[in-house]
């Protein structure tokens, strides 16, 4: 392609979406590109917090999200033992002070059609297998429909998630960083409604925790998350799928899931575990989301800081173009 953008950003995630969605009303020339066509699915764990719906609600979509998402307004914690607390979520402001659970399907298309209307472009399904300096922009080199492809930019933004394959061939990462093991399974039919979500610590492998996050009255997103790591690593298991297989068959879990069933397959997936270790700039690319490592290492928890820092990216962009000033000193900034 000979345009050349003001920016690419590479994933359409909640990250990319939001940088999208600002770039885009401030007038600039955006694509967005993603592996996948949307509506797609993103394993997760599917939970909203209030940093991520202030965000969501600045850019004008917590109301369409409240229709379509279940809302919870305490947490119960399940120490190892069975001892359990629950933590009502701070009531700092009242159109986002609560947790709402929303399938990512759903999150992520709602989002991505935001940033549509703001005005940025999209095109998939693009896997991106390089992004080079050119003289006075980005390369972005692909593959769309079993062609090669190129872009150019001015700018990029990264947010492909954990998926590091790209940042180690570019040189963003040196060596793969630590990740966390995740698996999760969807629920329907269960015939207790549970008033908090929990988050579980009796039944997985420490450090870790399991999880039952409702989607509605009878239905819920299942999963667990823990790290193999450290001393005690060779006796941990070795799948994510086996600790789900035993945290599920733990009594507590058999009495939530009384009458339940479940609503397609178990899926796995990676967590980058190096926040504030990772790098979140290159020379014209400013990293955002689990792409810069910005996962919360005790909970998992990422879409917050996904969006927070797709809109940090966007407004440090906005800025350098105003000073004409794109240089790596400026990027360091970010």
């Amino acid at each position: 392609m000979k345009d050349i953008y003001d920016v690419v950003i590479v994933g359409a995630g909640p990250g990319g979406s939001a940088a999208a969605h600002y770039l885009s009303l401030r007038g600039l020339n955006v694509l967005l590109l993603d592996k996948f066509t949307f509506p797609r699915d993103k394993t997760c764990g599917d939970a909203l917090t209030p940093r991520a719906l202030r965000v969501l609600d600045e850019m004008g979509m917590l109301d369409d999200l409240l229709k379509v998402g279940y809302s919870l307004n305490d947490v119960a914690f399940f120490s190892p033992k069975g001892y359990s607390v629950v933590a009502p979520v701070p009531k700092k402001e009242s159109r986002s002070s609560y947790l709402l659970f929303t399938p990512r399907l759903i999150l992520d298309n709602i989002i991505l059609e935001r940033a549509l209307v703001s005005g940025a472009q999209f095109q998939s399904p693009v896997r991106v297998t390089d992004i080079v300096q050119d003289e006075d922009c980005a390369i972005i080199r692909g593959e769309h429909q079993n062609r090669a492809v190129e872009y150019k930019a001015r700018m990029v933004i990264v947010a492909i998630g954990a998926n590091i394959k790209l940042l180690l061939r570019m040189g963003l990462l040196k060596k793969a960083p630590q990740m966390m093991l995740c698996a999760r399974a969807y629920f329907e039919g269960m015939a207790e409604v549970l008033e908090a979500a929990q988050c579980r610590f009796d039944g997985v492998p420490l450090p870790g925790y399991g999880w039952v996050f409702p989607l509605s009255n009878s239905s819920a997103n299942v999963g667990v998350g823990f790290l193999r790591a450290g001393m005690t690593a060779r006796w941990m298991p070795k799948t994510a799928r086996t600790v789900f297989d035993t945290f599920t068959q733990t009594p507590p879990l058999q009495k939530i899931l009384t009458g339940a069933h479940q609503v397609g397959p178990i899926k796995g997936y990676p967590l980058r575990l190096d926040f504030a270790r990772s790098p979140t700039f290159a020379e014209r690319i400013l990293l955002v989301g689990e792409a810069a490592g910005l996962v919360n290492p005790v909970t998992g928890e990422g879409i917050d800081y996904a969006l927070e820092s797709g809109k940090m990216a966007a407004d440090h962009i906005i800025g350098m173009f105003s000073a004409n000033d794109l240089s790596i000193k400026n990027l360091a900034v970010y």
